[in-house]
């Protein structure tokens, strides 16, 4: 394989004492008719390589006042990826589902004979799915593994540029030819921030500018043993120029891990960077993430190629006019089909996102946005009777997030909530999971993986479908001690299994 580590091995973070799960299961009542399911599950356990960890579970019939079955119920997990559900839960809640974002072009001053004496200015408005990822018809392509991980074979199908180049054939339409002025981004929906997004990559900024998820595409190719790798860049614009130095070696020769290095910042705010590592012979294709350093200068280079390729000269000149007029406008689609993104697909650029977007739009605060995001879904705990204080450290128990969830299954959107979420046996991040188990289809849970050199910890939490019209919601953590990061994500796969396969013995314990 390539010489690139995953970066889906996320950050790991407190782990306790691993416990025995054989003395710890409790059921209800309706477990207790069916007294074999106590005994699946911990014989699903003991005979695992998980008989040694941390386990954490409740499973819980929506409407009904006790647990189908409960371990460690009310202790601190890290739950990783699987906290996306509160940050969905939060946006859903504030914005609704149906919220969609309008991206617009103004001009700044009059038109005469197809010349703009002024700058045309785009203003952000937090659309994350800026890109090839927006169907005709309106839905958004989540194909799995995303082309952010590092570990994808291709890019997502279409033109990075598609809506740009509709803004600019609007921008035509209204007769314009020429604009003797700038192009210019207007991010002032909320103030920029950087947030760490663990995949190996550190902090990137956080803007309501965003294009094809603010990465270039990279998609490295591997030559004879060697010869140079060759790269495909997507999309192609002045705004980066990227330099490759990727080898092609024979299997098991040592490889250099791959890497961006800066070369050069332009005066005019471009990059040149270049690529270095090492690709075996024969390996598939593989994407490799450019993250860009400014996502405002990244999309105004953009929008000015795709305004030259409608046939509109941009002469980049200076110009004092300030009053805005509408010339051209893209409408996203629904936040929930946006929110699939950060669900379905557990894309970490997109989760860092929403704190700012909730709390710039439903919270009207460009200046601290993130920190009134988090209040409104501190407020939205309070309101599903949980204690906002509970997760000071990041880690949460069984007890809270099936409350949570319990909560998000009383509103009027839990449908295209529970939707946005992985399917087991069927799409984002469970589509390999249980294929052909009976549960397969009838479970939408996000999961977690989390990975340090000691700590393997692996979460699933949602809902499943039982064939009766009832809903049983759940939450499973655990944690184990591993010897190496490379252990933890070589146990990660067979940790999701597990969990899946318990899923189905409380399946077949209820539908009996």
């Amino acid at each position: 394989m390539n010489a690139p580590r995953s970066r889906r091995a996320v950050l790991g973070m407190l782990g306790a004492a691993p416990v025995a799960a054989a003395t710890l299961l409790s059921t209800s009542d309706k477990a207790r008719a069916d007294p074999s399911l106590s005994a699946r599950i911990r014989d699903l356990i003991d005979s695992s390589a998980f008989a040694g960890a941390r386990w954490g579970m409740r499973f819980h019939v929506h409407g009904t006042a006790e647990p189908v079955c409960s371990l460690n119920p009310a202790e601190q997990f890290l739950p990783a990826s699987a906290v996306k559900v509160l940050i969905a839960g939060s946006a859903y809640s504030a914005l609704g589902p149906g919220h969609r974002f309008r991206t617009r072009v103004h001009r700044t001053g009059s038109v005469r004979h197809g010349v703009l004496a002024g700058d045309l200015v785009l203003e952000a408005s937090g659309d994350l799915v800026l890109g090839p990822r927006l169907r005709p018809h309106g839905t958004v392509a989540v194909p799995y593994p995303d082309h952010t991980y590092g570990s994808a074979t291709e890019i997502v199908p279409g033109d990075p540029l598609q809506q740009l180049r509709e803004l600019a054939a609007q921008v035509r339409h209204r007769g314009i030819r020429r604009v003797r002025g700038r192009v210019l981004v207007d991010a002032s929906l909320f103030r920029q921030g950087r947030e760490n997004i663990a995949n190996g990559v550190g902090e990137i900024p956080v803007s309501p500018m965003m294009l094809n998820d603010n990465v270039v595409d990279v998609v490295v190719t591997p030559g004879a043993v060697g010869e140079q790798a060759t790269l495909r860049i997507s999309p192609r614009t002045a705004y980066v120029s990227v330099l490759g130095d990727v080898g092609t070696i024979g299997a098991g020769r040592p490889a250099r891990p791959w890497a961006f290095t800066q070369v050069a910042t332009n005066p005019d705010g471009t990059h040149t960077v270049r690529l270095t590592g090492d690709v075996v012979a024969g390996a598939p294709p593989t994407v490799w993430p450019y993250y860009v350093p400014d996502p405002v200068r990244y999309v105004e280079v953009a929008f000015a190629q795709a305004l030259a390729d409608a046939g509109v000269d941009v002469t980049g000149a200076a110009t004092g006019g300030t009053t805005r007029r509408l010339v051209a406008e893209h409408v996203s689609p629904p936040l929930s089909e946006m929110s699939k993104v950060m669900l379905k697909l557990s894309s970490n650029v997109h989760t860092v996102h929403f704190p700012y977007l909730v709390g710039a739009i439903a919270g009207a605060d460009p200046v601290d946005a993130k920190a009134t995001g988090v209040d409104l879904q501190r407020a939205l705990f309070a309101r599903a009777g949980l204690d906002p204080d509970e997760s000071n450290d990041g880690t949460y128990s069984p007890d809270f997030f099936v409350r949570f969830l319990d909560h998000m299954a009383r509103q009027p959107y839990f449908t295209p909530y529970h939707r946005a979420m992985p399917i087991l046996g069927r799409d984002g991040t469970l589509a390999d999971v249980a294929p052909d188990s009976p549960v397969a289809g009838r479970v939408h849970a996000k999961t977690g993986t989390g990975g340090t050199g000691t700590k393997l910890y692996k979460a699933l939490a949602g809902y499943l479908f039982l064939p009766d019209g009832r809903l049983v919601v759940f939450a499973e953590f655990l944690d184990r001690n591993v010897g190496s990061l490379a252990e933890a994500m070589a146990l990660q796969a067979s940790a999701g299994e597990l969990q899946a396969d318990i899923v189905t013995a409380v399946y077949e314990s209820l539908t009996r």
